[in-house]
């Protein structure tokens, strides 16, 4: 218990004293029986809090821990040797104990993912160690493949590495990887009380940045006409397919075309409808609506429930004006006095795009402004009038600047670290990009917002309302 607690005070000091002196009982043959909590120590002072400058955190802070913003100092190479020999010294059992050490505290080592690689290829307890270091990679190595195939296909997996799995297979730009990612969300969705889990699987196979490279591998699962779990998910990613913007023209056309010739068959049409209510997509809201007239009694019912959990309205039934027909003041005034519905404002932020720019999870990739807990920031007058008037007030750390590159490469997006010799700018696609200052010709912070007027122009007062409504009801999670 001494020692234990010693050792949550000394990570604690970012000193180089206290770093020698750990350093120095770490190859003392004599401390062996102390190396855990010396390792644990160590791994802790890896990283510090940066310093606070008025606006680090953004609109969302990140509570993964041990710090908010993480920076390296002056001892955290010594550190990173000091951990890599001992990794290498260390028996498989240690090995993993402190690669997991290592996870917990955000530090990444090429050495410490192809330790956990081949401690996994040879002995399966490690798996889910191995993927959870594997998660946080830019690429995945090749003969990390089998294990994420493994693990995936695994009904043993626990939920989080599953999730994690889903992660990292998304990364993979190989058709063997989309089947097992299919059966690792069918897995996924039997475990109980695994919310989180969960939601970052199902986000990481929709947001998979190359999935409109295997279409036909959905379209192959889908097609076998069997309703199963699997095939569920196979249309999810045909439907996200079919609405994304950002997919490949011709691959989008495809697949438009072939959920335009399966709605024709009962029993696909019906998996069409689970999966657009399940994922929230809205592809098929007006044949979901035309549905719940179906000669198939299934597909009718099928199409009810999802226009109740879509918040589909039915024709002619919000009388309110729309946004587009009103002046600002009179648009404001209507929706901020009135009340929505909270599902109905999901479904309205699905159908604006609003997660183009926007995230309302914690877990998720920052792009924009984080709106997950913005009412707590926001009156809803204000926050009704920053989206119907955009340009009026900025969020801090979020004016869009545009750089031309001495090469005329251009960029847009905000601004997030400003270090001596480099910029690194955020795009709305959650990429971040460091451009070195002496290759920048040109560099202009725009006076308007990246979100465009008259977003909303197309939607009612009720349904901007509900919109609200979605995002205050928001704040109460997070």
């Amino acid at each position: 218990a001494q020692r234990k607690g010693a050792s949550h005070a000394l990570m604690r000091m970012h000193r180089s004293d206290v770093v020698e002196g750990l350093i120095a009982r770490l190859n003392d043959p004599l401390k062996s029986f102390a190396r855990p909590y010396l390792l644990s120590a160590l791994c802790r002072l890896y990283h510090r809090e940066a310093n606070w400058n008025g606006d680090s955190w953004g609109t969302r802070p990140d509570t993964r821990g041990p710090y908010y913003q993480l920076e390296k100092w002056s001892q955290s190479e010594k550190i990173l040797q000091s951990i890599k020999q001992a990794l290498a010294e260390s028996n498989p059992s240690d090995a993993a104990k402190l690669i997991e050490e290592m996870n917990r505290n955000r530090i990444r080592s090429n050495e410490a993912l192809e330790r956990i690689i081949h401690l996994a290829l040879k002995d399966t307890s490690h798996l889910e160690t191995a993927v959870t270091q594997l998660a946080g990679a830019d690429s995945i190595p090749d003969n990390a493949l089998p294990l994420l195939l493994a693990a995936a296909r695994s009904p043993s997996t626990a939920p989080m590495a599953l999730s994690q799995a889903i992660v990292c297979l998304s990364k993979v730009n190989r058709p063997i990887a989309v089947p097992a990612i299919l059966s690792a969300l069918s897995t996924l969705e039997k475990a109980k009380g695994e919310g989180k889990a969960q939601d970052a699987g199902r986000r990481a196979f929709l947001n998979h940045p190359n999935l409109d490279n295997f279409h036909s591998v959905l379209v192959n699962q889908l097609g076998e006409g069997i309703e199963s779990s699997e095939a569920r998910w196979a249309s999810a990613g045909l439907l996200e397919l079919a609405s994304r913007d950002a997919a490949a023209p011709e691959a989008r056309e495809q697949v438009q075309r072939y959920i335009d010739k399966a709605w024709q068959d009962p029993t696909l049409r019906l998996i069409l409808i689970n999966s657009a209510a399940q994922t929230r997509n809205h592809y098929l809201d007006a044949r979901i609506r035309a549905a719940v007239n179906d000669f198939e009694e299934n597909v009718a019912k099928a199409a009810k429930s999802a226009m109740r959990r879509l918040r589909i309205p039915a024709l002619g039934e919000d009388k309110t004006p729309q946004i587009a027909a009103l002046k600002l003041d009179q648009a404001l005034k209507q929706v901020v006095s009135s009340s929505g519905d909270i599902a109905l404002g999901e479904a309205v932020f699905t159908r604006a795009a609003c997660a183009t720019c926007h995230t309302v999870s914690q877990d998720q990739a920052q792009k924009g402004p984080y709106l997950g807990n913005i009412a707590n920031t926001y009156r809803r007058h204000d926050l009704a009038e920053s989206i119907l008037n955009p340009n009026k007030t900025i969020a801090q750390g979020f004016a869009t600047h545009e750089i031309t590159m001495k090469d005329g490469e251009e960029w847009t997006g905000f601004v997030v670290n400003e270090a001596g010799d480099a910029v690194t700018l955020r795009d709305t696609l959650s990429q971040e990009h460091i451009l070195l200052k002496s290759e920048i010709q040109n560099r202009t912070t725009l006076k308007t917002s990246i979100m465009p007027e008259g977003l909303m122009g197309g939607f009612t007062t009720k349904e901007m309302a509900s919109l609200l409504d979605y995002l205050v009801n928001l704040s109460k999670f997070d």
